[in-house]
């Protein structure tokens, strides 16, 4: 479960934290997409939330290769619900946390 994989991988930072539960909605869940609000709500869940999960997609985002890329933005204001994808390098990034653990 995400525990097992938090535990596993045991991120240091909030976007990898991000990251890492983004992985588990697309590939261990099988979600072809995920909300920022399911991510954080998920993290939360196992005391580990973000204070900020925009500026942690942000991040992953702003990163070469990107981590995620966005697909969508419900709404206009700056608290607009958005959803993500992890790329190909978002995957293998994970995939090299847990590996290290």
């Amino acid at each position: 479960d995400l525990a097992e994989l938090h535990a596993a991988a045991s991120p240091s930072t909030d976007a990898d934290r991000a990251l890492l539960a983004g992985y588990w909605f697309q590939f261990v869940q099988g979600e072809s997409e995920f909300g920022a609000q399911a991510i954080n709500s998920a993290l939360k869940n196992l005391g580990h939330g973000v204070s900020n999960i925009t500026s942690a997609f942000e991040t992953l985002k702003a990163q070469k290769p990107a981590l995620v890329m966005q697909l969508k933005k419900a709404g206009t204001s700056k608290q607009a619900r958005k959803t993500y994808k992890l790329t190909a390098a978002g995957k293998n990034a994970v995939e090299l946390l847990i590996g290290q653990h």
